[in-house]
């Protein structure tokens, strides 16, 4: 560097701001879970497997073509749980199988399944 030049540094673990900024961490799990939702006016069920978990939803595979906007209905039990549960949820993002998908309508007693949960998994870096 030359004399007299000054020279930018960024901190690149900051966290993250503006419109792609994160609301919860997310967590890594590994559980299978059963899909049901409509499509075309058919009824569709398929199994894929959760890898991501947080407060406000979850990344899975599923080995089905789903829109971005779609409801599904996931059946799941969760690592730190014994009991099966149901959660709503909409497709909010698509990589080949992999989808990001937003819990909705969550009932006070699974959200605090899913709060334990996530309080014990490990933290995806």
């Amino acid at each position: 560097m030359e004399k007299g030049t000054a020279r930018l540094q960024f901190d690149m673990t900051q966290p993250e701001s503006g419109p792609d900024q994160r609301r919860w961490s997310r967590h890594r799990i590994d559980v299978r879970l059963k899909a049901s939702c409509k499509q075309d006016g058919e009824a569709i069920t398929t199994f894929g497997r959760a890898n991501t978990l947080s407060q406000g939803g979850m990344g899975a595979y599923i080995p089905c073509s789903l829109a971005i906007g779609t409801r599904l209905l996931l059946e799941l039990t969760f690592p730190y749980s014994s009991a099966e549960v149901r959660v709503n949820a909409v497709v909010r993002s698509c990589e080949g199988f992999r989808y990001g998908l937003e819990f909705v309508d969550l009932r006070d007693e699974l959200r605090a399944i899913i709060v334990n949960n996530c309080n014990a998994s490990p933290l995806l870096q």
